[in-house]
This record gives structure tokens, sequence and C-alpha cells, in this order.
């Protein structure tokens, strides 16, 4: 027997797992909403994190605002339940069961044991809840969605690859199973909701120009988990301006055609040198010259926020 549920994969860019499972979820059900997650609904966040070598240091990253979680959240899911398998062994008998009841389920996996082709696989031990979409009983695999360096999609987890990733997970609960509103409201646009978002972030981005980033240890590096970790992070900042290019190209009855242009490229630009700098963090693992390499990286970071600034005052200062 197979059996796939009616989601289909949000490709256009990579934030998370946990934004493009939920964003894959809402258009698959109203497809109407596909504008939605290119909203710049989306917050630059500066935190104090701790190396496992007990190395303090502030990381940035881009994640959707919590308005925006708890907005779409409470759209698309009526009910959400734990679950919790007593004996592991038997989770791919009760997966399979509540898939074939059209519940929607997310388990929790070890991401060295998942998605081959991944920056996790073979390599770390991160955890994170993984949707379910379906399975083949002839084949003995599940359909999930997850990400790999080829972006977000569905993949195929062979049952024994499903179990161990699963049995290694130490998250909980186990996983969680949703139910889904029965009327969910159409998408409506806003452009004076992109205006406000323009105007936090750039008072988001000045609050953040004065620190300094990833002042890591010799040690820290030495492994190669916090390059991975912190590459992944900006990997996330390099698909939010994708998002952004998106939206502009959304917004041809707002903005002008030589405004929208410009804008465009400067999305281009940042994806771009946003790319550089990541390749540059991947590079320090390499490298003798590790405190260098951070400082460049520090400044480059700095006039990059600098330049979206830019980019969001214009939009701005080009619309009523």
């Amino acid at each position: 027997m197979r059996l796939r549920q009616n989601f289909k994969p949000f490709k256009l860019f990579w934030i998370d797992c946990q934004f493009n499972t939920l964003v894959s979820m809402l258009i698959s059900v109203e497809p109407s909403y596909q504008p939605a997650p290119l909203l710049n609904s989306y917050s630059y966040l500066v935190g104090e994190e701790q190396t496992p070598n007990m190395t303090k240091y502030n990381y940035l990253c881009v994640k959707p605002t919590a308005q925006y979680w708890d907005k779409y959240k409470k759209v698309l899911y009526a009910q959400r339940k734990p679950l919790d398998f007593k004996d592991k062994l038997h989770c791919v008998d009760i997966v399979k069961r509540l898939v074939k009841r059209n519940k929607v389920v997310v388990v929790g996996v070890d991401l060295f044991y998942w998605i081959p082709n991944s920056v996790c696989w073979k390599k770390h031990h991160w955890t994170h809840y993984s949707f379910v979409n379906g399975y083949d009983n002839k084949k003995r695999v599940f359909y999930v969605f997850d990400e790999s360096f080829s972006g977000y999609n569905e993949f195929e987890i062979p049952e024994d690859r499903f179990i161990t990733a699963i049995m290694n997970c130490q998250d909980s609960p186990h996983g969680y199973m949703f139910k889904l509103a029965r009327r969910i409201e159409k998408f409506q646009f806003s452009f004076s909701e992109v205006k406000e978002n323009a105007k936090r972030i750039v008072d988001e981005i000045n609050k953040i120009l004065p620190l300094t980033l990833w002042e890591l240890s010799e040690e820290d590096f030495n492994g190669g988990h916090m390059c991975d970790l912190l590459s992944t992070q900006i990997f996330q900042i390099i698909n939010r301006q994708i998002a952004n290019q998106l939206l502009f190209e959304e917004l041809d009855e707002v903005l002008s055609l030589p405004v929208r242009s410009v804008i465009s490229q400067c999305c281009r630009e940042l994806q771009e040198e946003w790319t550089l700098v990541k390749n540059k963090l991947v590079r320090i693992y390499f490298s003798d010259n590790r405190e260098s390499l951070i400082c460049d990286i520090n400044k480059a970071c700095t006039s990059l926020l600098l330049k979206e600034i830019d980019m969001w005052k214009m939009l701005l200062n080009n619309t009523e």
C-alpha cells in the first residue's frame, strides 16, 4: 500500500524546517497563501550562545516574527497533541496508522541519520521535528519533508533509518499530531504591513550594528561544528534576501519599474555578498589566520546590514 497526503513542499526559499513545513501545509490547504511567506515578517536576532568548548559568543540569524507564527498557526491548526511512543521500535506502525487517518504528524529525529547530502548527515547529532507526508509499504519507506544541500523537499526515508533516527532523538515529546482547521480564511496581501515591517527591520538592524559577532576560540573551529552551525544561520539570511526579491516583484502596483529594478538588484547583491561571508566562515576551518578572518567577516556583516537599511528606506521613500 502506498499513501501520500495532499501536501506539497514549499521550495521557493528556505528559512528553517519549521517555517517551510508551516507554509507548505498552509499553501497546500489554501492556495491564496502563496504570497504569505514572501512578506517581510522576519526579525534579525542576535543572541548569546555557548560553544561546546564553553566559549560565549554573539550569533546572528533571521527568524519569522512571533506575530507571524501566532497568526498562521492559529489559522492552520485547530488542535495539537503530543506523541509519546512507549516503545520507539513500534513507531513505524503508530505513524502509519495516524497518516492513514489523514492526521498531520511530525516526529523528533536525530539528523545524523536522516537525510543524505545534508549538513548533519553522519556528522552532527542535531535534532528537530520532521513532517511525515506518507509511506509506501512495498518499498518500506516513509515520505518526509525536510532539507538537504539541494533545498527543502520531500525525501524517502527507509523504515530502518526512520526507526534509528527516532530512537536516537532525545527530544520530548517524541512528536506531535495536528488537527487542521475546518475553515481557513483566505489570505489578503497588505502593503501597509510590508511598510510597517520595513520600519521595524531598520530599527532592529540599527540596534545590532554596534555588536561584535562570532568571536570564537581556536578550539571552537577545530571540530567543524561551529562553522556548519554559523554557515546555516547565514544561509537563512541569504534565503531571506531571495524572498525579499520575490516580494518586490509582487509590488508592481505600488513601486515604479525603475525603483523596483534598483531594489531587486540590491537584493541580488545582498545574496551574493552574504554568500561570500558564508564561504569565508567555511574557510576559517582550514585557515591559520582565523582571528583576521573573523574581523573581516564582522566588517562585511556591518556593511551588508547597512545596505539592507538603505534598501528598506528606498522602498519607504518611494511609496506614499
